[in-house]
């Protein structure tokens, strides 16, 4: 055995797979591939997994090439030479690099995921399974979003002492840098107190959704033992009532969280409807004739109205995706001159409407979000391709796409695109003289003159940088993300109080000291 942990073919096996991407190294090493089990909530995998590579594309093209971010032929106050017709910038395609509404997504899924299993015991009547449910997420839901945090700022904080990352305080030392580093820690990354306030953190701004997603999950988990033994429709109304509440006050991740605990409700309530059809179809069968023409008769009868109930839901759920895909494309800047944008900016509501200049979109986002994952899980075509699996891989590595898609980027944006040709400005000898800068990169090779070049500049650096944004999103998850989720969950076992456990048996309860289980 000794011999075998020792032999070089077998660490170099392991060493190659560490560093392949997980895919690849599937392909190779066939006999640790892995088999992909789906689950009835897999689809929403893969939607969040789709959500976080267009979060890359956003931030990607927002650096490199923001003029394309604004919308088809709409030009900067008084320069109409501004306006840039790229077919990346028309209605509906926008939403290829439009990040913005993946956040509000990526908040209403986590609502979803997060309550479907005490929701599901709940409906069981399994209220122990429920409460424990809610103890351990609760538990290890710190871990689970800070800690990738923590690691990935800590490499950004050590490749900037080192001069490998751009930012770098040439004048602070380890220590100064590591005490920063601290303060960013624990007054921005894991800092819930602001509730939905964008704390832009230092080393990696575009960690600003995590304190709102821990904030958050710790409202829904607050919720949903608050509201875990009422009767359904009680239970219901009073999280369209608390809904409404939060859009009043502005809260739109609140709105959102509690969203998705109302969306998965419905699909249990779906999934329990869809059972019992499947069982009294089973006991139908078994009738004998007559009974069996009876019910045969009934279901052709009704079958016409399931027709076209069925077609009308499916218009709906479809047109929900198309106005998602639309109102996605919302530009950051002059959405009061895009048409149709426009509309939906002057109907924004209030308090929506004065917060800010962002805050209108995050309204039309938090519903059309809650429209489009109601709508995928509803429709099977779509459903199918998120269950697909190019998107259960994107699934997969999306927290870590997430976290390391800003790192990426400030290591190689600036080498991979460089800079088109620039001519020398003022006159040789004076202060403000500048030499000239010849072209490289990809902006040197392509050009920035025009909206062709730039597109497909902005094309080719995808080709080149996605695939790195992707390698490292693998390895951070096998190294960093997965580890942390097994140290949480360990962490759980090791602090729990066995003797306060719930009796696991089905049905059953734990018993007090002294009681037998006749008692």
């Amino acid at each position: 055995m000794l011999r075998h942990q020792l032999n070089p073919v077998s660490w170099a096996d392991t060493f190659l797979r560490a560093l392949l991407p997980s895919f690849i190294a599937d392909a190779i090493f066939s006999d640790h591939r892995k088999a992909t089990r789906l689950h009835p909530t897999s689809y929403l995998d893969g939607l969040r997994g789709i959500a976080s590579v267009i979060v890359f594309f956003c931030h990607y093209t927002e650096d490199n090439y923001n003029s394309l971010t604004r919308s088809y032929g709409v030009a900067d106050n008084d320069r109409p030479e501004t306006a840039t017709r790229g077919w990346i910038q028309l209605p509906f395609l926008r939403i290829i690099f439009s990040g913005r509404p993946m956040v509000h997504i990526f908040f209403v899924i986590s609502g979803f995921v997060l309550s479907y299993k005490p929701i599901k015991a709940i409906h069981a009547r399994d209220f122990d399974k429920c409460y424990v449910t809610l103890s351990s997420s609760t538990f290890r839901r710190a871990f689970r979003l800070f800690g990738p945090c923590v690691a990935s700022t800590f490499m950004i904080m050590c490749l900037q002492q080192m001069d490998l990352y751009p930012g770098r305080n040439p004048r602070a030392s380890w220590t100064e840098q590591l005490m920063v580093w601290k303060r960013v820690v624990f007054t921005q990354i894991t800092w819930p107190w602001a509730w939905d306030k964008d704390m832009m953190p230092g080393y990696d701004i575009h960690l600003w959704t995590i304190p709102i997603e821990f904030a958050h999950s710790m409202l829904l988990f607050m919720v949903i033992l608050m509201l875990a033994r009422t009767k359904l429709r009680i239970r219901q109304m009073m999280v369209l009532g608390l809904m409404g509440y939060c859009l009043s006050c502005g809260k739109w991740a609140g709105f959102e969280f509690l969203a998705g605990l109302f969306l998965a409700e419905v699909h249990v309530l779906k999934s329990a409807r869809e059972q019992q059809n499947k069982e009294w179809e089973s006991v139908a069968q078994e009738e004998d004739d007559d009974d069996l023409d009876k019910y045969g008769h009934r279901e052709v009868r009704q079958g016409g109205g399931l027709v076209s109930l069925s077609t009308l839901k499916t218009v709906f759920c479809i047109s929900l995706v198309i106005l998602g895909l639309f109102v996605g494309g919302w530009p950051n800047h002059y959405a009061d001159k895009t048409p149709g944008i426009r509309w939906f900016l002057a109907k924004t509501p209030m308090p929506f409407a004065k917060m800010d200049h962002l805050a209108p979109q995050k309204f039309w986002f938090g519903l059309c979000a809650i429209g489009t994952v109601w709508a995928v899980g509803e429709l099977p075509l779509l459903k199918r391709f998120f269950e697909g699996s190019l998107a259960q891989y994107c699934g997969r590595i999306s927290y870590a796409i997430y976290i390391c898609h800003g790192p990426v980027l400030g290591l190689f944006q600036a080498y991979v695109f460089g800079s088109p040709f620039v001519p020398a400005q003022g006159e040789p000898g004076t202060d403000d003289y500048k030499e000239a800068v010849e072209a490289h990169g990809i902006k040197g090779m392509m050009g920035m003159e025009n909206t062709t070049q730039k597109t497909m500049g902005w094309v080719l650096g995808l080709c080149v940088l996605g695939p790195i944004v992707v390698w490292a999103a693998d390895i951070f998850m096998r190294a960093i993300d997965e580890p942390i989720v097994r140290i949480a969950r360990k962490m759980e076992n090791a602090c729990l109080d066995r003797e306060a456990q719930p009796d696991q048996r089905p049905g059953g309860r734990r018993l007090e000291p002294g009681y037998s289980q006749a008692a």
